[in-house]
């Protein structure tokens, strides 16, 4: 009895620090003024932490927690952003956490404040329908529509996040139900690229939906290792790609450098702002520092692993990439083709758009993936339970 009131605490405690986050990154995204979270990301850390302590780990999970830990805090120290600490003692924090059922958690909460949003620019209450502005796309004025989200990027944003999530969701459905969900997903992305010409995030976003239709349907692909080595050579090219864009900035915009000016301006300018947005070339490779500088976490770019080295530092991005690589080996040993497709997709978005880079936890679902495959002791059962429903 008192075992199972630990976890229900434990479970409140999470699911408190989970709502706060979402609820923060659902207005984050609106229009609406935000002068400084910083107040409300304390509070959902001390339910993180509540959480923590209320988790039982082991001694080498300890040992690793306060590694992590020491890592977090020398940032801290650093550069005066907490990032790193919320998020890892966060995922920490998922370590036992139903994991299905939060990442459906995630998905209802994060689609409901989309469709608020939409409604209450449509309806007139807050942020605009629609702009009339030269995005830098050289045909002067479009007119592309925000549906309150101030900047059509943005929409696609969260329909590219909400759609790969919904993607995984449906996974273990029925071939009919399914395959009519991402048929429908598939048509409703075309049909809000004409509404907001985001060409990347539209075209990624297309990208997940055949892939996973391939993965699912096709048995061998399931089980091969193909998938899972795609998935790191997408995420080294990803790296490879940001760390060359950083380096080439400076001539992004220079004629005498014809194919740094064209990819740039495929692009739309992401080289170019890295090195030519701020006066100090904030984003640029001269700029990175081995862990940050105390004005880092105020330049805002596009090229979202460009911002995790020179916002967070050289050793605490190459510690995070090497996570993620043991998570990817995880997810090899229990065949979650599905995450691994996640993990694909936002690795190339992150190429081109920061989203999942950011001080919100709210926008990164994969957090408390990495949790449970990371820590959990649990992670065996998932892997029987699916192959049960699978089987």
């Amino acid at each position: 009895m008192e075992k199972s009131f630990i976890t229900k605490l434990r479970n409140i405690f999470l699911y408190a620090a989970l709502t706060i986050e979402l609820f923060l990154m659902i207005y984050e995204r609106s229009t609406l003024p935000l002068s400084s979270p910083k107040q409300i990301f304390r509070i959902s850390f001390a339910f993180t932490v509540l959480a923590l302590l209320l988790t039982h780990y082991s001694l080498k999970q300890w040992i690793v927690i306060a590694i992590v830990g020491i890592v977090s805090v020398i940032g801290y120290k650093v550069t005066g952003n907490n990032d790193l600490l919320r998020f890892s003692l966060f995922v920490i924090a998922c370590k036992d956490a139903d994991l299905l059922k939060m990442l459906k958690y995630i998905f209802a909460v994060t689609l409901a404040g989309l469709v608020v949003i939409v409604a209450a620019s449509v309806l007139g209450i807050a942020g605009d329908v629609k702009l009339v502005y030269d995005y830098g796309r050289e045909v002067g004025d479009e007119v592309r529509y925000t549906f309150g989200f101030g900047h059509p990027n943005t929409l696609q944003s969260v329909i590219f996040s909400v759609t790969v999530l919904l993607i995984y969701l449906i996974k273990d459905f029925d071939k009919l139900r399914r395959n009519v969900i991402m048929l429908a997903a598939l048509v409703f992305n075309v049909l809000i690229y004409f509404l907001t010409y985001s060409r990347t995030g539209t075209a990624l976003t297309i990208f997940t939906i055949v892939l996973a239709y391939l993965v699912y349907e096709f048995e061998p692909l399931k089980n091969t290792k193909l998938l899972y080595i795609a998935g790191i050579l997408t995420l080294g090219a990803c790296i490879s790609f940001s760390v060359w864009a950083a380096a080439i900035s400076e001539y992004a915009r220079n004629d005498d450098y014809p194919f740094y000016h064209k990819l740039d301006r495929l692009l739309t300018g992401r080289i170019q702002s890295l090195y030519y947005d701020t006066k100090s070339h904030k984003g640029s490779l001269q700029t990175w520092s081995l862990w940050g500088d105390e004005f880092s976490g105020n330049a805002f770019f596009d090229m979202g692993w460009v911002r995790l080295f020179y916002w967070y530092g050289i050793i605490p991005a190459i510690l995070i990439l090497m996570v993620i690589i043991y998570l990817i080996y995880r997810l090899y040993q229990n065949r979650d083709y599905g995450v691994m497709i996640m993990i694909i997709s936002v690795s190339l978005f992150t190429l081109v758009e920061a989203s999942f880079v950011s001080s919100f936890i709210g926008r990164n679902y994969l957090l408390p993936i990495a949790g449970v495959y990371l820590l959990s002791d649990r992670w065996e059962e998932y892997s029987a339970r699916k192959n049960k429903i699978s089987g």
